[in-house]
C-alpha cells in the first residue's frame, strides 16, 4: 500500500512539473457546488443566449472539464464540488488551471463549511493572489428579495474574513435577467443582472497567468513533498 501510495505521489508530483505555465489569455474558472448556477453563468458571460454552450442540466453527467475561449479569456466549467470522488477530482483540476476562479453560491443561507474547505485550500494555492482573483458570485438573486441577498452577501463576506482572513470581491447575479433582458432588448434587467458589472470588473484585473501560475505549482509542490514525506514514514 506504502509503494502504491508513493507511485500516486510522485506520479501526481511530475505531472505538476509537466504543466505549461505559458499561454497568453488567462483562464477563468466556474467553481461551486452542484446546482450553484456555474454553467448558466458562463453561458451569460459568453453571450450564448440562444443556445447552451456550457450544459445546465441538473441530471449529474460525465465528470469532464468545458471550455470556451474569447478574444480575452478562456472559460472553464467544472463538475459541481462535493458529489462523489470523481466529480471533486475534475473540478480540482480545473482549479488547479485557473487564473481567475468565480466561486458561485446560491442564495439559500451563508457558506457551507465544505465550501470554506474548499476556499480555504485555493485561497492558500493562490497566495498573494488569493484577495484579488477569488471572486465570490452570489448566483440567483432574483429568486429571494433584496434584504435577504445583502444579508447573505455580508454573511458570506464575514465568513471570508473571520475564518479564512482574506475579503474577496462579491458579485450578486441574475443569469435569468441578464438572459431576459438581452432576448427582449430592456436595458433595465440587463442592468438589474449586475453582469456587466461582473464582466467589467474581469476586464479591470491585470493577470499575470505566468506568474500566478508559478505561484499556485509551487504551493502545490510543496504540498507534494508534505503527502510524500508522511507516507515514507508510515507503514
Amino acid at each position: 500500500m506504502k509503494e502504491e501510495q508513493l507511485k500516486e505521489l510522485f506520479s501526481r508530483a511530475s505531472d505538476l512539473l509537466q504543466q505549461e505555465l505559458g499561454g497568453s489569455k488567462p483562464t477563468v474558472a466556474a467553481w461551486g457546488l452542484m446546482n450553484a448556477g456555474k454553467s448558466y453563468l458562463l453561458n451569460m458571460l459568453t453571450d450564448h443566449i440562444q443556445t447552451e454552450c456550457f450544459r445546465t442540466r441538473d441530471v449529474r453527467e460525465t465528470a469532464e472539464l468545458k471550455q470556451f475561449e474569447t478574444e480575452q479569456y478562456i472559460f472553464l466549467d467544472t463538475p459541481g464540488l462535493d458529489a462523489n470522488q470523481e466529480d471533486d477530482f475534475v473540478a480540482h483540476q480545473g482549479a488547479a488551471k485557473a487564473d481567475i476562479v468565480l466561486f458561485v453560491h446560491q442564495p439559500q443561507g451563508e457558506l457551507e463549511k465544505i465550501e470554506i474547505d474548499f476556499l480555504r485550500a485555493l485561497k492558500t494555492s493562490f497566495g498573494e493572489y488569493a484577495e484579488q482573483n477569488i471572486i465570490l458570485i452570489l448566483s440567483k438573486m432574483d429568486s429571494e428579495d433584496v434584504a435577504k441577498i445583502n444579508a447573505i452577501e455580508k454573511r458570506m463576506l464575514e465568513q471570508c474574513q473571520q475564518e479564512l482572513d482574506f475579503l474577496p470581491r462579491c458579485f450578486q447575479i441574475s443569469g435569468v435577467r441578464f438572459h431576459n433582458g438581452i432576448q427582449k432588448n430592456q436595458d433595465g434587467l440587463v442592468r438589474a443582472s449586475h453582469m456587466q458589472k461582473l464582466k467589467a470588473h474581469l476586464d479591470t484585473l491585470k493577470v499575470d497567468s505566468y506568474a500566478i501560475k508559478v505561484t499556485r505549482q509551487r504551493q502545490a509542490l510543496d504540498e507534494m513533498v508534505v503527502e510524500i514525506e508522511k507516507a515514507e514514514q508510515t507503514g
